[in-house]
């Protein structure tokens, strides 16, 4: 089975499972190490997290892998809400795993701390495959996403996955995976571009409410081809999940232990597995009826609803928690703004140009290809690299991407911008019609077109004369 089918699985329509007592879990065994993070991903409700900070005990860990194996499971992943490379007893987590005889062992990490060091102790310690959540293809929209500006260090680290496969002739998978967002959802294809060679299998999965702590995903994040209304779950019937503290829960994003049934430090994992708690909650899934579990968010893709622990003594959560909206924030901060730009010979009308735009949001230039230039004016002096180098460099500039055409819709149609700056200049003359047509498609997704006065007595082309006369 590929991970693309892993994925699929745990939201089919599987109705051998849908039961009060369904068989114990082979497959899906999920550890808590931590649920420290290094990155806040914007998606991600672990920005909003109240619950304290920890890791599991070693000697739960070794427990409860064999109290699961002796009920039948055969694969366990060490990762959950937390960050795996945190908790620096990993490698030995995976050895007892192989001991004991499991089949298939793997984490994922977002690959920042995913060290040479670190990688070689979890391989060597047995792991059978690795995924790095890699959440946008390149640095700025990575930097925007996670919160935190690692692309490089990723890339790098995964670089030298493979090289130390290579060099050990080990057997594990690597793998990649990318959680599209509205931001992102146009950016699939530059993923097997920049990955080429780097991943046996990269595989998506559009955002969503992840364990119902993040409604606001629906509204601010959720992709624009993502239709669906019902998000089937199957895992009160199919995962065993354990967070740190020890406490088995239905979610494997427990973030504020809402979903949590039994304390394993007290009672079997086969006990808890077919406790009272979680035979009612397996009832309100199949009967379809999650009302006051934090669920219903999740399944039924709700913006507004409440939600009470399972087990109140576990959990840490507050009922102001959905009245906090840090996502809002960062993508008021973080304004997409789209500045088309032919750029031959840099001068003051385009450095004003930039300085407006930097004060609306990130700024992405749209740098004419020297087809789209040819085909409406004179060639350019400079090939489109040697522009690209002198516009990466000016203040106030975050991204540079090719726009191939002379017509803006292709690229305003994959980065959906929040604002394009354009000077007044194009009101008139032969981008006329072409402003007309991106006006009608901001206005498509409430994007705005900003026009600086057109600064005078300066032109590219008006330059270009006066140096052709020298």
């Amino acid at each position: 089975m590929n991970l693309q089918e892993r994925v699929s699985l745990k939201k089919a329509d599987r109705e051998d499972l849908y039961c009060i007592e369904p068989p114990f879990p082979r497959t899906n065994f999920l550890i808590e190490t931590s649920n420290a993070c290094n990155h806040k991903c914007i998606f991600c409700a672990h920005q909003k997290m109240r619950r304290k900070v920890g890791k599991i005990s070693p000697e739960l860990v070794f427990n409860l892998l064999k109290q699961a194996y002796d009920l039948g499971t055969r694969e366990v992943g060490f990762y959950s809400t937390g960050e795996p490379f945190l908790a620096p007893e990993l490698p030995e987590y995976i050895k007892k795993a192989k001991e004991i005889g499991y089949e298939y062992v793997y984490l994922t990490t977002n690959g920042a701390l995913a060290t040479p060091e670190r990688i070689r102790g979890v391989i060597d310690a047995g792991l059978d495959s690795i995924k790095f959540s890699i959440n946008a293809p390149e640095r700025k929209m990575y930097e925007f996403i996670h919160g935190k500006d690692d692309f490089d260090t990723v890339v790098e680290h995964l670089r030298y996955l493979n090289y130390y496969r290579e060099q050990s002739n080990k057997k594990f998978k690597i793998f990649v995976t990318g959680i599209l967002t509205r931001y992102t959802e146009d950016m699939k294809d530059d993923y097997f571009i920049v990955f080429k060679g780097l991943a046996d299998e990269i595989v998506f999965k559009n955002v969503y409410n992840q364990g119902g702590y993040m409604p606001e995903v629906e509204t601010l994040l959720k992709c624009k081809s993502d239709n669906e209304t019902y998000r089937r779950c199957n895992l009160p019937f199919d995962a065993i999940s354990v967070t740190y503290e020890g406490y088995l829960s239905v979610e494997n994003a427990d973030y504020e232990n809402m979903l949590t049934v039994a304390d394993l430090n007290k009672v079997t994992l086969k006990d808890a597995w077919y406790g009272e708690k979680m035979k009612k909650i397996r009832q309100a899934f199949i009967d379809d009826d999650l009302t006051g579990l934090i669920c219903d968010g999740c399944v039924h893709h709700k913006v507004n609803y409440s939600a009470e622990p399972v087990t109140p003594e576990h959990s840490s959560f507050t009922h102001d928690y959905f009245s906090r909206e840090p996502v809002k924030e960062r993508i008021a901060k973080e304004k997409l703004v789209y500045v088309p730009m032919a750029v031959d010979i840099v001068h003051p009308g385009h450095i004003n140009i930039i300085k407006a735009a930097s004060e609306l949001g990130r700024v992405m230039v749209g740098l004419f290809s020297d087809e789209a230039i040819s085909s409406y004016k004179k060639p350019p002096l400079m090939n489109y690299e040697a522009r690209k180098i002198v516009i990466e460099n000016i203040k106030g500039v975050d991204e540079v991407v090719v726009q191939n055409t002379r017509d803006y819709e292709p690229n305003l149609r994959k980065y959906r911008p929040d604002y394009m700056v354009h000077g007044t200049d194009w009101r008139i003359g032969p981008l006329s019609d072409v402003r007309a047509k991106a006006i009608g498609i901001m206005a498509e997704w409430g994007g705005k077109i900003v026009e600086p006065e057109y600064t005078q007595g300066v032109s590219s082309s008006e330059l270009k004369q006066k140096m052709s006369q020298q």
